[in-house]
């Protein structure tokens, strides 16, 4: 027995001597994972976010198909029409809108963001200029000069932009505080705040015009009906119906936010949100050690299975 305990003891020695043999993998692989990380880290490009805290413009707004829906419900029902009013799903049909292909596509046509999405590299704070990846795009001549990959053209579509934008866009609806938070974040303040303010404007607007398209086939719909009853109290409830729908296509025309408002004005934002250049530093380093210390065991047991 104490000759097997003595034994091991010999190995776990030899063993932990071959791998002190070999602790300049361990140093020269930290070191160089160290170096590699800080030249990793200088070359990330700032990172800018643009916030906007809103609130939804009909959040007191909603009495007038509820007072109707108090008083003739049960008429209403008997006709076939529902006077439920808005069950407050208006604002996460708009975030999730705002993320949508359909949407974003729009979006960045009319707003000519391409250049900006996919062959925008960093902001010169200095100069206050984009630079861009010249392999891409040409911002002089403002055009796209990139090697198109097998199946794309040279001119990138809004298909190709609708991820790299997507990623930019963070929204949260607070439903308890009855806020929605927008961020948007790029290599540039001012084109951080212009997407988020552009973004805001499209929503609004897209809103407006369904919500007023709506209220006029709604009174169509319901003049029609009016007209086809003779029963005087279901006339009296298409007709409030009529002034209520009436009511909502004149409000949609009223204001620059319809459906969200912003609380303040969006604020261009100083300091950069990203990237934590020490963290990446730090990450990038332990992972060099971690790797090199797992070659050095590799190399001490390789050794000592030769020196068997």
């Amino acid at each position: 027995m104490d000759s097997n305990h003595s034994a091991i003891e010999q190995d776990i020695s030899s063993t932990f001597a071959r791998i002190l043999k070999y602790k300049w993998v361990v140093i020269i692989g930290t070191l160089l994972s160290a170096v590699l990380s800080v030249f990793i880290a200088i070359n990330q490009p700032n990172l800018y976010t643009a916030k906007s805290y809103l609130v939804p413009t009909n959040s007191n707004e909603g009495g007038g198909l509820s007072k109707l829906a108090g008083q003739f419900g049960g008429l209403a029902s008997v006709a076939g029409i529902s006077l439920g009013g808005n069950d407050g799903n208006d604002i996460d049909a708009a975030l999730e809108f705002m993320k949508s292909r359909g949407f974003l596509h729009t979006f960045i046509e009319k707003r000519a963001l391409l250049p900006e999405i996919l062959a925008l590299e960093l902001w010169d704070q200095q100069t206050n200029t984009y630079i861009y990846d010249l392999e891409q795009y040409n911002p002089e001549t403002k055009t796209w000069v990139r090697k198109a990959q097998p199946g794309k053209s040279v001119i990138p579509t809004p298909w190709e932009g609708y991820i790299a934008l997507t990623k930019s866009i963070d929204a949260l609806y607070m439903k308890k505080k009855g806020l929605v938070e927008i961020k948007v974040t790029t290599v540039s303040p001012e084109l951080s705040v212009k997407i988020l303010q552009w973004l805001i404007e499209d929503v609004n607007e897209f809103w407006r015009k369904k919500d007023k398209d709506e209220a006029e086939e709604a009174i169509n719909y319901l003049k029609d009906r009016a007209s086809e009853t003779s029963i005087a109290e279901l006339q009296t409830v298409f007709y409030e119906l009529i002034a209520e729908q009436t009511r909502s296509k004149l409000l949609s025309s009223i204001g620059d936010y319809h459906l969200l408002k912003p609380l303040s004005p969006i604020i261009l934002p100083e300091e950069k949100s990203g990237p934590s250049r020490a963290i990446i530093c730090l990450g990038i380093t332990l992972l060099g050690g971690l790797f090199s210390l797992v070659i050095t065991f590799v190399l001490a047991l390789s050794s000592r299975a030769k020196g068997q």
